[in-house]
This record gives structure tokens, C-alpha cells and sequence, in this order.
């Protein structure tokens, strides 16, 4: 069978040159012009290798790598971007992903890159059945030693307390989040964002630290922006958009409106 590869590109052209070149070497090529297709393609189907744009619109990259992440089993994911540096490079491989490559990438390069992502998946799932097979046949291991010592015992740490903002909630998970009551469904990026800027409501974080929490990415303030207006605009479409203030030039701030009234100008 060929391998199996997820194209996740917003570029038209850029994405159906690729997928030319990549189905002319031999793989099975499955094209996603946005975030919001691929996460949805990869409920449907299984994938060996997932190459992606980073900056895309609602849905980015990051994001698509998050979902990735905890797929059984779990395809390499390879981030393309045209804005990048060292510590973004870094940062993404930190996140799990296998590779970072610079747009224009030849297309040695990518067919390489492709090719040992490959050789880690396939290693990664003969590991993967191994542990299965060693899991059947000890169905009932022994219980574990316990430490009887209380005083020994190290107390499992507590979960962290609700954030109220207003009409907002915003609890321990995103499955947590409500407003005026009822659940509020949004994406992990969309939590991890709502949660950095309810640690201190009301005090604007700039683009590139929220960034740096959200995304583990330095980029610099112009391209951290870029990166989150998409996330705003669908937290601002999902709450009252009073909630999530634009300070221009600077970053974003959690706000009570019934509070802090201020028309905030689109990112």
C-alpha cells in the first residue's frame, strides 16, 4: 500500500504542486486546504505523514500538530513556513513535530525529509505492536508497591480553581469553558489563549508572549499577530467580543465588560 500523506496548504497552488510531486514519487496524497478540513480528515482516516503550513486561517498548524499528537497511530508531522527562525525551528520539534522546513524547500529536500519521517513512523508502530503483544500477555500484572508511610505519601496536586470573568468560566479543561452558563466549544489553542490572559484580566500580554504560551513559537510581534487574529475572531464570534480587548501595536486583554466598556478594533 502507498504510504499515506495529509497536504495541509491554503496556497492553491502551492499545495497542488506539491501534491503533484508527491503522488508522481509514489505516495497516496490526501489534500486539505485549510486547518479545519484536515482536523476533520483525520477523524475519517488514518495518515502516515502529515505535511503542513504553519500560518494558515482559523485553524493553523500548530493546531493540526496538537491533533496529531494524540492519534493512535500517531503520523510523523512535517511544518512548512515561509516565517521562521531558529527558535521557532526548535520550538515546533519540541512539540513533537519531526521536522521544520523553510518555504521555498527543494525538492530533494522535502523528498528526504518525507522519506525519514517515514522511517521513524513505521519504526515507531513496530515499537507500538510490540507493547501490544506484551500487554496481552501480562493481562494481570501484579499490583504496584505502595508506600504505606503517610508521611511518605506526596499529595497529588490539586487542580487549579475556575477563573470567573464576568459572565465567563473558564475551568481546568476546555470542556470547562462556559458563558452565561452554557458550554463553550473551542480549540485547544483557543483555551490555552483564554487561560494566559485570565491570569492577569484587565493587563493587555503582548502578541509575542501570548504566542510563545500558546503556540511554544518566537516569533517576532508583526507575525505573532498574524498568527493569533484568526484565534480572536472566533473567540469573539463564540463570547461577547467585549471580552477580548485589542490593544494595537501591543497584544490582547481578558476584560469584564460589564466593567472595562471599550469597542476594540478588529486585529
Amino acid at each position: 500500500m502507498k504510504p499515506r500523506i495529509l497536504l495541509v496548504e491554503d496556497h492553491d497552488k502551492t499545495r497542488n504542486m506539491l501534491a503533484h510531486l508527491l503522488a508522481s514519487t509514489g505516495y497516496h496524497v490526501t489534500q486539505a486546504p485549510n486547518g479545519e478540513i484536515a482536523l476533520e480528515l483525520l477523524k475519517q482516516e488514518p495518515f502516515d505523514i502529515i505535511l503542513t503550513d504553519i500560518v494558515m486561517g482559523n485553524v493553523d498548524g500548530i493546531e493540526v500538530l496538537y491533533t496529531a499528537r494524540q492519534l493512535v497511530p500517531r503520523p510523523a508531522v512535517i511544518l512548512l513556513t515561509g516565517h521562521g527562525t531558529l527558535e521557532t525551528c526548535i520550538a515546533a520539534l519540541r512539540e513533537g513535530a519531526f521536522d521544520y522546513l523553510l518555504k521555498p524547500c527543494s525538492d530533494e529536500q522535502l523528498l528526504r525529509c518525507i522519506a525519514a519521517a517515514l522511517h521513524q513512523y513505521h519504526a515507531e508502530q513496530r515499537v507500538r505492536r510490540a507493547v501490544e503483544t506484551l500487554a496481552v500477555a501480562f493481562t494481570d500484572p501484579p499490583e504496584p508497591l505502595r508506600n504505606t508511610d503517610s508521611a511518605n505519601l506526596v499529595p497529588e496536586p490539586e487542580p487549579s480553581p475556575p477563573q470567573t470573568i464576568g459572565s465567563l468560566i473558564i475551568g481546568a479543561t476546555r470542556q470547562s469553558v462556559r458563558f452565561h452558563g452554557q458550554p463553550v466549544p473551542i480549540t485547544p489553542i483557543e483555551f490555552s489563549l483564554l487561560r494566559f490572559l485570565a491570569v492577569t484580566p484587565g493587563q493587555p500580554a503582548t502578541y509575542c508572549d501570548i504566542v510563545r504560551h500558546t503556540h511554544h513559537l518566537e516569533l517576532n510581534s508583526v507575525e505573532a499577530q498574524r498568527l493569533l487574529s484568526s484565534h480572536v475572531r472566533n473567540l469573539r464570534r463564540k463570547l461577547d467580543k467585549r471580552h477580548l480587548v485589542h490593544e494595537h501595536g501591543v497584544g490582547y486583554k481578558l476584560v469584564n465588560p460589564n466593567e472595562n466598556w471599550e469597542d476594540p478594533p478588529e486585529p
